[in-house]
């Protein structure tokens, strides 16, 4: 089952009260800091005992794991640069030792690092290769702890899967028990392909590790939005393998003062939504994605009677026996599929038919959808899957900064060499549809220029410069018929980086689509 913590920061200050909040929330792990600068101020000499290290143990005495970032930087040490000498390592390595001494198996996981794939995160003496100094750093640590507690290497800001790459293939996975990723994103949908490409990356370099998503989260007022966020993103990560996962964070803070399962001592809705999960889905085992005819269906089983099931719109009717609960584990009564999850306790129920015939985020990244870039003469040249430094997208080495992702999008170029990103959908059955979207983005450059094309005729033509509603633009499709989405760049280059989705209904059937920022 899929070990779901939280975030703390006893080493920022965090009062011992929150410990009670982490009972509260049923969490069973807690990502937190001992950083060594703080921890060895003389050479050798360990101070382990202050308010943040007796807040951490006192979790530990009720039960809780503890995962513990920590950045080889030391003053003392390579000029309080990373350490890169073989000394600063072997330094790095003692104090990792006394960690794991003081708490014993309550210290789950050490994180080396925390988002090394930010600007200037990793910062290294002049001359050094970064790439090999993490993975010799990995090598000391791994060699004092002896796999217990287990060492995560990578902590990338979102997966990160082109900055691991390089890591992977200097031989960071034989010296580490796991990858830290953050799968930091504001829809769930997607995050199954990004996982398959990290896998992925992994095997091309000869071995897997466990994979950790040591911070996750969404920063939204929107209670709601985040507890159906928080249901659906921590059932992906289970089913795509990922065994341990933590929310950012327990509390709310002035930084980030939407993220927290609590409001003070308040419990927000994402609190309910993980203490549901802790209590009544999780502990089931992980889950396996149904094929329920549909794939613009989610559908995860968890044990032999658990569902947790979004999508496009429809009906729902319950069978006898059969419970509907919403993310926060509120019951249901009259239930209905869309965007936010439900959870079906017992298997008899009948789903209703959708209006929705195809959707560029329930549908992204899967054969209903195909991705291009078009240059200036009208050439469409199909993208690829890119594995960025941070998130991966459609696009390629020619046509940066253009790229397609699930809920966001940027063309390249400007009016005298526009690089155009192309959505298109190919009719499997002659249809009747009504077009309808939603576009947004900051007020910034001239806008981008779109165009929803039937087999190259534009059918719709609009420019976006803050928020753009299309639709319903009414289109006819034969079987075979192209309907492409196209989005330029305007007359100028830059700020043209906009959210999207855009939603194909049956004529007659459409409803408003508000954006996924």
């Amino acid at each position: 089952p899929l070990m779901l913590g939280a975030q703390t920061h006893f080493s920022q200050g965090w009062p011992a009260g929150v410990n009670d909040l982490a009972a509260q929330a049923q969490a069973p792990l807690l990502r937190d800091s001992l950083p060594w600068a703080a921890g060895e101020t003389s050479k050798g000499q360990y101070a382990l005992n202050g308010a943040a290290a007796q807040n951490l143990m006192a979790a530990c005495q009720a039960g809780r794991r503890l995962i513990l970032t920590q950045i080889p930087v030391n003053p003392l040490y390579d000029n309080g640069l990373w350490v890169s000498s073989e000394q600063g390592r072997a330094a790095f390595a003692a104090y990792l030792g006394a960690l794991k001494d003081k708490f014993g198996s309550c210290l789950a996981a050490i994180e080396l690092g925390n988002e090394i794939n930010g600007n200037r995160a990793m910062v290294f003496a002049g001359g050094i290769d970064s790439v090999a100094a993490y993975v010799r750093i990995a090598a000391a640590a791994r060699a004092r702890l002896g796999g217990s507690p287990a060492l995560l290497g990578g902590s990338t800001n979102m997966i990160g899967t082109g900055f691991l790459r390089p890591l992977f293939a200097a031989g960071l996975l034989a010296q580490v028990d796991g990858i830290a990723v953050h799968p930091y994103r504001n829809r769930a949908e997607g995050l199954d392909a990004e996982m398959s490409q990290l896998w992925a990356a992994m095997d091309a370099s000869g071995r897997r590790v466990p994979v950790w998503a040591t911070e996750f989260g969404l920063a939204t007022a929107d209670q709601g939005t985040a507890a159906g966020e928080l249901v659906k993103q921590a059932t992906m990560l289970a089913a795509s393998g990922v065994g341990q996962a933590s929310w950012y964070a327990l509390i709310d803070q002035t930084g980030f003062p939407t993220m927290g399962l609590f409001a003070g001592s308040a419990i927000k809705d994402q609190g309910r939504a993980f203490r549901f999960l802790q209590a009544s889905v999780l502990p089931k085992g992980a889950p396996t994605r149904l094929d329920l005819g549909d794939p613009l269906l989610f559908a995860y089983r968890f044990g032999s009677d658990t569902t947790v099931i979004w999508g496009s719109p429809r009906g729902l009717v319950l069978g006898n026996g059969t419970r509907a609960y919403g993310p926060t584990g509120a019951a249901l009564a009259t239930p209905a599929i869309g965007d936010q999850p439900i959870v079906l306790v017992g298997t008899g129920y009948t789903l209703g038919a959708s209006a929705v015939v195809a959707d560029t985020l329930l549908g992204w990244s899967s054969p209903a959808w195909r991705y291009f870039v078009r240059n200036k003469g009208g050439t469409d040249t199909a993208l690829d899957w890119l594995d960025d430094t941070w998130t991966g997208y459609y696009g390629n080495k020619y046509s940066k900064p253009l790229r397609i992702n699930a809920t966001s999008a940027a063309p390249a170029g400007d009016a005298a060499n526009p690089l155009r990103a192309v959505w298109r959908y190919t009719a499997p059955v002659a249809q009747a549809i009504d077009l309808r979207g939603c576009f947004a983005k900051t007020a910034s450059g001239d806008g981008v220029d779109l165009t929803v094309q039937r087999n190259g005729k534009a059918v719709w033509q609009g420019v976006l410069t803050t928020t753009l509603q299309p639709g319903p633009v009414a289109v006819d499709l034969a079987k075979g018929d192209k309907l492409d989405l196209v989005a330029g760049p305007n007359q100028g280059f830059g700020g043209d980086a906009f959210f999207y989705r855009v939603v194909l209904f049956r004529r007659g059937q459409s409803a408003a689509v508000t954006c996924p920022n």
